[in-house]
């Protein structure tokens, strides 16, 4: 196959906005909105449905971020600092609480580069009482994130029980700080209960206890330091790029060019040119030219993406180094709508020549790789998403906790010589294969010298298939890990040393998910699609797989303490502090718009 270049003509079209005025004499007809902004304002009101507990809600978070602007400002003012606002706004004057910080904290880790200390706060003794005693436990709180700077802190709201004369809700508490090159992180969950005030008014604090207090601190540095401008900033294409918020492109670049608000290509890496130093490659949305990086002896990396011939404009959802053709270096496998392309190394760290085009997966997302026929060559799965290319008219997710109404995902296996051939139904992993897949990883779980393939699908159930001699079957069910969920990335390691392979799946926690499913309204008004505990289970969060004996897998996910990882895009195994015990890292967030400090 000759070399081949991609590329895309764009048409911008530019749109003439027509006033009401000159389509009335147009004879057309005025446009109604769907909605005034009076009328949104009520649609998404939660008592204009009867949804008393979500304005309890709103109102205890509202009340419980006052709370964390005054903390911010007392350990700011010092030892003699008192909250500036109004505190009887906040908290009643029978107010009383054991108080915010432990008498004493134990030492759960220590290390040269961090040290975790956790304890309880007894509930039996509430020496604080009124808007006086609230005070006090604030001071002595800020009193652990003095420093330099302001302390960041956030509550998150993600239980609620409703009463007669009041409410009790469960809140995430997270603060930072940095002080004298160190830092400080506080993350506790606080019980509280509320009065609603006979005369009307917003809930005032009756009583606060905290539970599952814990600090991490770095008493020179913090653990990661972000070097990506002194890495990478002397390329033009990291300020005209890579530093551009989405909106500076949603407006210039059309979506039928593949730009999407939303990014989640991840980035690849490997020794692109035989060097012995690691490179960088970004895909990029529709629009914008992908970016590889080489690595230099100091350090620094070097924008050579048009010298690569990476940088075509198609819309790139991942991309994977792996060497397909045995000859040591690592080619480039992209997932570029609507195709799968395989590039070629040149040995160099060039990859001009496009050696095959997969162009019946319309919406590929992720990419893997393994021998799964242990044939001496590596062979590719693409999870697929939606069943088309054009999201138009595509299907929702039905029902949205167990759909298999998605993307169909493909196992392309190499025949060598760059030569691929759809093996999915035939290898037996077209079963239970239309769930919105998003992400898959290889791990042989039961020692039998074939990897197995785990995949984590966007609207319910996930699938482990078992690899007997290069055919799969999917025991997801029986082995416990279907993990009904909005799964978005897996990780294979042994956490805990038993000799037996773990898996960790990223979901996303849903704080709203959490309080409105356990509402006996939620239960009374949702449609029956399933068992409740199923929908409840879509906004836990992350989950975490032990292998155990005699095959199968335990959920240790509460007991672990791994469950809020808030929208988790992607986690991985990593011994971080070199202690022989494997870490977990999650890379989350979203678009938060005016909440960008959000939990």
């Amino acid at each position: 196959m000759s070399a081949v270049r991609i590329f895309r003509v764009v048409v911008v079209l530019t749109l003439a906005v027509v006033p009401a005025a000159a389509l009335a004499q147009s004879g057309q007809a005025e446009i109604t909105p769907a909605f005034e902004p009076v009328d949104f304002a009520v649609a998404v009101d939660p008592r204009a449905d009867g949804w008393d507990t979500e304005a309890l809600s709103e109102q205890a978070e509202a009340q419980l971020k006052r709370v964390a602007g005054w903390l911010a400002e007392v350990a700011a003012g010092g030892a003699d600092a008192v909250p500036s606002g109004d505190v009887a706004s906040v908290v009643d004057q029978a107010f009383e609480s054991p108080g915010f910080v432990p008498g004493e904290l134990a030492a759960r880790y220590r290390g040269p580069a961090f040290a975790v200390e956790s304890g309880s706060v007894s509930g039996a003794d509430s020496a604080y009482r009124g808007a006086e005693g609230f005070g006090r436990a604030l001071v002595a709180l800020a009193g652990r994130l003095a420093g330099d700077r302001p302390p960041r802190a956030d509550f998150k709201l993600y239980s609620i029980d409703a009463g007669s004369e009041g409410f009790t809700t469960l809140a995430y508490f997270e603060a930072a700080a940095g002080a004298g090159g160190g830092f400080r992180q506080v993350n506790a969950v606080w019980s509280t209960v509320w009065r609603l005030p006979a005369g009307g008014g917003e809930p005032l604090l009756l009583r606060v206890e905290v539970a599952d207090y814990e600090e991490t601190s770095t008493p020179r540095r913090p653990l990661f330091v972000d070097v990506t401008e002194a890495a990478v900033g002397h390329n033009p294409s990291y300020r005209e790029q890579l530093l551009q918020p989405p909106d500076a492109w949603l407006n210039r670049i059309t979506k039928a060019s593949g730009y999407n608000k939303t990014g989640w290509q991840g980035v690849s890496v490997a020794d692109v040119n035989g060097d012995g130093l690691d490179d960088i490659f970004l895909p990029e949305q529709g629009g914008l030219p992908n970016r590889l990086y080489v690595q230099n002896r100091e350090g620094t990396f070097d924008d050579r993406s048009a010298e690569a011939a990476v940088d075509f404009l198609e819309r790139a959802l991942a991309g994977l180094f792996v060497d397909l053709d045995n000859d040591g270096d690592p080619d480039l496998v992209l997932s570029s709508r609507p195709a799968v392309l395989v590039l070629e190394n040149d040995g160099s760290g060039g990859f001009a020549r496009v050696r095959h085009i997969a162009g019946d997966i319309p919406d590929s997302n992720s990419l893997s790789a393994a021998d799964y026929d242990n044939d001496g060559d590596l062979d590719l799965y693409v999870c697929a998403y939606r069943r088309a290319y054009d999201e138009r008219g595509v299907a929702s997710p039905v029902p949205y906790h167990d759909a298999n109404n998605g993307g169909r995902n493909v196992l392309l296996r190499n025949d060598g010589g760059f030569r691929f051939v759809d093996a999915t139904a035939g290898a037996g992993l077209d079963v239970n294969n239309r769930r919105f897949s998003l992400a898959a990883s290889w791990e042989d779980i039961d020692g039998d010298g074939d990897p197995d393939l785990y995949v984590a699908n966007d609207y319910g159930r996930n699938n482990l298939y078992r690899n007997d001699g290069g055919r799969f079957v999917d025991v997801a069910g029986e082995a416990g890990v279907e993990d009904i969920s909005s799964g978005m990335s897996v990780s294979w390691a042994d956490y805990n040393r038993d000799g037996r392979m773990d898996v960790y799946v990223g979901n996303m926690f849903s704080a709203a998910g959490n309080r409105i499913t356990y509402q006996r309204k939620f239960e009374r008004d949702r449609q029956r699609a399933g068992p409740l505990a199923e929908v409840q289970r879509m906004a836990r969060g992350n989950s975490l797989f032990a292998g155990a004996e005699g095959g199968g897998f335990l959920d240790r996910s509460v007991d672990a303490n791994v469950t809020m990882g808030r929208w988790s895009w992607s986690s991985v195994f990593a011994d971080i502090n070199n202690d022989g015990w494997e870490d977990l890292v999650v890379a989350n967030g979203n678009l938060t718009q005016t909440l960008p400090d959000d939990l």
